[in-house]
């Protein structure tokens, strides 16, 4: 719905983009986030490279979050269950100083899956508004093959243009954008003020697959290692080879609870200076302790959020 709401837009001239400056990392970040669900439920194999460093850009978040999500998401329709799907960020980093003036600072984006791909007849005709083959909107699940023609519309309200490439039916799909938007992080330019930690090795237990996997995508994304477990006993045998800096861990998980948990990674000496954090879905956790949960050096209310835990893990 919103895809045809855009659609009718820019039929009007009234979809424009507002840029502001941020960072990168958090648009590709948002963008992960939104269609996380969708590519567990089909169990495809998401695989998210960014650059290790900051990326400033000059871009309209909500809308460029908006065209990352939208290609992800048509690369899950299109991939079989199981499928690969990689999204590839690259851009400049102007903190080493060698670059010049002169250099591009075009930031370049791509979506590729081994999906259904396209046929070479419908490949020139992909951003056109409607465009699908039958084969497609089976794929699709009666989607309206508008998305594309969205993209398009608003990867060049920044100045940068988009490509698609497959090679065939069954071939998968490659989608690359090329956007200018890249800027120096200098004094004049303000970006919003953000709690950073530096990359940690992290174990993150929930026995919610899905808010393991959500978490710890955006945990990767900031540049930490992290582990997953969707229990206790899993987690105790991460840490026989994995020595994380942190253990996030769900109290109220079934079998062995967090609590637990936690006591047990305190009693293995190579996690004697791991930092144990307690998720719990309380809004006031420190006023509900038990005697029993102060084992944990901080406590977090589900969703988790990174400048809590920034803030956490500073404080502890």
């Amino acid at each position: 719905m919103s895809d045809l709401l855009d659609a009718s837009r820019i039929r009007h001239g009234k979809l424009s983009v507002r840029p502001s400056y941020g960072l990168l990392q958090d648009i590709v970040g948002d963008a992960v986030t939104a269609m996380k669900a969708d590519a567990n439920n089909g169990q495809h194999q998401l695989h998210i490279i960014v650059p290790p460093y900051p990326v400033t850009v000059h871009a309209d978040h909500a809308r460029l979050t908006q065209v990352v999500s939208n290609l992800l998401s048509n690369a899950v329709k299109y991939t079989p269950p199981g499928g690969d799907i990689t999204l590839l960020v690259e851009a400049p980093d102007f903190s080493t100083g060698s670059i010049h003036d002169s250099s591009p600072r075009t930031a370049v984006i791509t979506v590729r899956d081994n999906g259904a791909g396209i046929s070479s007849s419908l490949l020139p005709h992909v951003f056109d508004m409607f465009a699908q083959s039958a084969s497609a909107r089976r794929h699709a699940e009666g989607g309206l093959g508008i998305g594309l023609a969205v993209v398009k519309h608003l990867v060049t309200a920044h100045n940068g243009t988009v490509t698609i490439a497959s090679a065939g039916e069954g071939q998968g799909t490659e989608v690359t954008l090329q956007l200018p938007i890249v800027c120096e992080s200098t004094g004049d330019v303000t970006v919003p003020a953000r709690r950073t930690m530096v990359p940690m090795r992290i174990l993150l237990v929930d026995d919610r697959e899905d808010a393991t996997e959500a978490v710890g995508t955006l945990l990767e994304l900031k540049g930490h290692e992290v582990k997953r477990a969707q229990n206790g006993p899993d987690a105790l045998s991460i840490v026989e080879s994995f020595t994380p800096d942190v253990a996030l861990i769900d109290i109220t998980m079934p079998g062995m609870d967090g609590v637990e948990l936690a006591q047990l990674i305190r009693l293995r000496a190579r996690c004697c200076l791991t930092k144990l954090v307690a998720l719990t879905g309380y809004t006031d956790a420190a006023g509900r302790l038990q005697p029993d949960e102060r084992i944990f050096d901080g406590h977090l209310t589900k969703p988790l959020s990174l400048n809590d835990l920034a803030d956490v893990l500073r404080a502890s």
